[in-house]
């Protein structure tokens, strides 16, 4: 198995992208099978941003909703139904590995959760030691999971420890050989930007056994099974709400209606809503076809001003559009003369006003009676 190794931003331009997915393709990323990963195809989630030292890639949520993520981690003691010594995840065993560190979202029943598993419940390892910072989680979210969070009366520590202090958590995890750790945090909704900073094995806070950590990985399901991507192990990861680069039209102002020919003025404020620095070509279209491109460079959240003008000769409606945002705009026909006042005869005269016409009709009118007097 080759998992992918850190997948560099992906910017607007198609061919661009067309290029990243071959490549991820020919690069052999990690599939896994299973019920989780048939489950994961039917979700249809948001995207996640994943940024670590200055690369991005996204990742999808596992889950259809369908059950919490209590219920999808199955954390198992011996006070649980079902209950197991292991004190273990086995809802996640189709994703869990030996020496890993599993690092995913879940789409359940109440809200997305991010959930950590490390090492395999009834594996063959020989346990580790984890500890991790998160920053940045919403206050209104809980941890859902805390495996294994032990109470004092279970004996001499240090077991695992879980610090709450309003947006950030701190969490250490240490096992015995064939099982697994972890936990759930539930409530990433919205604008999400959630920080995890590791620390494995000797790095962590405190350690009892002996047993490494040798990979930490990111996975995203796909319609077949699930993705993994290998992250720097000694390096903080970044979770952000939609993907590494995107720019759209926060707003967008022209005129209601002009009349065939006259300039059109469009003006939009478009923001880079992705998780990376980008530089963006951003379209400007009528009816559907690219009239005029504005470039720009933003960092995440950053806004510009991007403008152009156009001339529409045909009357008509159209819709004018920069970067997603659409508005539609009428242009009116060059004024024509109504001879009856009824509608009788309205037609236009190509390169005439109805000053021009008035006065062409008037010359006509003095030629004729100077005919008629001679």
């Amino acid at each position: 198995m080759s998992p992918i190794d850190k997948i560099p931003a992906i910017g607007t331009d198609s061919v661009t992208t067309a290029l990243v997915v071959i490549a991820l393709i020919t690069a052999g990323a990690t599939v896994g099978t299973g019920s989780v990963a048939a489950q994961s195809a039917q979700s249809g989630g948001d995207e996640y941003a994943v940024v670590q030292d200055g690369e991005c890639f996204t990742i999808e949520a596992f889950g259809d909703g369908s059950q919490s993520v209590e219920e999808f981690y199955d954390y198992r003691t011996p006070e649980t139904e079902p209950s197991s010594y292991l004190y273990g995840s086995f809802g996640t065993q189709e994703l869990q590995e030996d020496d890993t560190s599993n690092l995913f979202l879940y789409n359940g029943s109440e809200g997305t959760s991010l959930v950590v598993v490390h090492d395999q419940v009834e594996g063959n390892s020989s346990g580790a030691a984890v500890t991790m910072q998160f920053d940045g989680l919403p206050e209104d979210g809980e941890w859902a999971v805390e495996d294994d969070n032990y109470s004092e009366h279970l004996g001499d520590g240090p077991f695992d420890e879980f610090e709450r202090d309003g947006t950030s958590s701190r969490a250490t995890w240490v096992y015995t050989d064939n099982r697994s750790d972890g936990g759930a945090f539930r409530g990433l909704e919205g604008d999400t930007n959630v920080t995890i900073d590791p620390a494995f094995n000797d790095d962590a806070d405190f350690r009892l056994y002996e047993g490494q950590i040798t990979e930490w990985r990111a996975l995203s399901p796909t319609d077949d099974g699930y993705e993994e991507t290998s992250l720097d192990m000694d390096e903080p990861v970044e979770i952000r709400s939609g993907s590494c680069t995107s720019v759209t039209a926060t707003d967008l102002e022209t005129d209601e209606s002009v009349s065939a020919g006259d300039d059109l003025g469009i003006e939009a404020t478009v923001e880079n809503d992705g998780a990376m620095n980008g530089t963006f070509e951003v379209p400007i279209t009528v009816d559907g076809e690219v009239v005029d491109e504005r470039e720009v460079t933003l960092e995440p959240g950053e806004t510009t001003t991007v403008s152009t003008t156009v001339t529409l000769e045909e009357a008509g409606t159209y819709t004018v559009g920069v970067a997603g945002e659409t508005t539609e705009v009428t242009v009116d026909g060059e004024g024509g003369l109504d001879v009856d006042g009824e509608g009788g005869l309205d037609e236009e005269l190509p390169g005439f006003g109805i000053g021009s016409t008035i006065a062409a009709l008037a010359t006509l009118l003095a030629l004729s009676l100077a005919r008629y007097r001679r």
